[in-house]
Formats: C-alpha cells, structure tokens, sequence
C-alpha cells in the first residue's frame, strides 16, 4: 500500500459524497477487507511506530484524571478496539491496566497475552456493536477504527461507545488527520472506506454522542507530512444522542 501526501492519492478510489454500498452490505466488506490483508501479511499498520502513540496519551490522559498527587493512575478496565496483533494491548498491560481486546479478525497473540497477564487481558473476535454488556469500562481505546466505519453508522457506533464506558470514562480515537480545512470520504479497492477528520469535525461529531473533548493532538507519520489526529473525549451524562 504506498504512501503519499494525501488519502486521495494513496487510495485508488475517491468517494466524495456517496459510499460505495449501503450500511448493511458495508459491514461484510469490512469484514473481508480486513481478512485478506491479515492473511496476506498487508496490516500495514501494525508495525507503524507513530499507531503505539494512541495508547500511551490514552494512558496519559488517565494520570491525569487521577490527579497530580496521585502516585500513578489507577488500574483501568479499557477497552481496546481493533486490538489486531495486541500491539497496543500490550502497552496498556505493561502500564497496569486491564485490557479487553477485540477484532473482526483473532490473532495468535492474543493466547501468549492472555496467558502473560493471568485475569487482567482477554480478547474476543466480535465487532463493537456486538459486543454485549454496559458501562463496563473506565476507557476505551479506538486507534484506527472509527475513520473505517459507514458514515451512516458514526452515530450508532458512538451510541455503543457511550453506553460500553462507565460515567465519566474516557474515549481515546485516532483517525486520519485532514489538511486544507475539510475531511473527505475514500475509499480502497476492496471498497473500506477511509474518512480525514479535521479536528473540529471529530470534535463536533463525538460531542454530539455524549462526549466532551479533553485534549487533541496531531501525530506525525513517517511519511511526508502525513499525521494522525488523536483525541480522547470524556463521556458526559446522559443517553449519548
């Protein structure tokens, strides 16, 4: 997958201001897109070292909502979504966290993870609107994940989101970041859609779900002057509508 200065470019076809299928079909090609690139060895992402940032300002952000005084953030039950290999997973671990792993697709990882960190990590092959329960979480972690989704599901999917955390948990999202002063909609040839986010954009879209922006940062890749953006919200009362 060869990188460029910009989404358009790097994809070989641009959805402006349609998609390509209707939100029902859409969660199958999801699915198989992310299949046959965990198969053929093309998750490109797994190895990119600016995706290992999303965690630890997650984990920041929770020190900082235990307060100064405190000697180090409280364990953390946290939800990780799109957990692929674990990479993220394990960084969370090795800060003292506990860690729910989740992917459309299992990994072998997973096992020596779980069997690493006895009761504190587990990992389940399930979307996250499939995953049952609520307010089990103190945060979840979405590096990746949200910028693949429909559009006509954003709202669906922070619904879930809100009713996963616990009163006053923290959601950390890492996303393409836009250039220019406006987002588009792209997608690849197996038709996963990618979306930019400028950062008021994010920030209006997950404010409008029961969420309250905590703090924004814009990551560097390693190529060019391509960034994620990456911004953790903190859940507020209410139905998250």
């Amino acid at each position: 997958m060869a990188e460029s200065h910009s989404i358009a470019d790097r994809y070989t076809v641009e959805q402006t201001e349609a998609t390509p299928l209707d939100e029902t079909r859409y969660a199958d090609v999801l699915r198989s897109d992310f299949v046959d690139h965990y198969a053929g060895g093309r998750d490109i992402w797994t190895g990119e070292e600016a995706m290992r940032q999303a965690p630890r300002l997650l984990m920041d952000a929770l020190r900082a909502r235990a307060g100064a005084d405190a000697p180090g953030a409280p364990e953390a039950h946290v939800l990780d979504i799109g957990t692929g290999h674990g990479r993220d997973a394990a960084i969370l671990l090795a800060g003292g966290h506990r860690v729910t792993g989740i992917d459309l697709v299992a990994s072998p990882e997973w096992e020596t993870l779980t069997a690493g960190h006895p009761g504190r990590a587990r990992f389940l092959a399930t979307a996250a609107l499939d995953l049952p329960g609520a307010a089990e979480y103190d945060a979840v972690l979405d590096n990746g994940c949200f910028h693949h989704q429909h559009p006509d599901a954003y709202g669906t999917y922070l619904r879930r989101i809100h009713e996963l955390l616990r009163p006053g948990g923290l959601l950390t999202l890492s996303v393409f970041n836009a250039t220019g002063g406006k987002g588009g909609l792209y997608a690849n040839a197996g038709n996963r859609l990618y979306r930019e986010f400028t950062e008021q954009e994010l920030t209006a879209l997950v404010g409008g779900h029961g969420f309250a922006l905590v703090e924004s940062h814009q990551v560097p890749r390693a190529v060019g002057d391509l960034t994620y953006l990456v911004s953790t919200f903190r859940r507020t009362e209410g139905d998250g509508r």
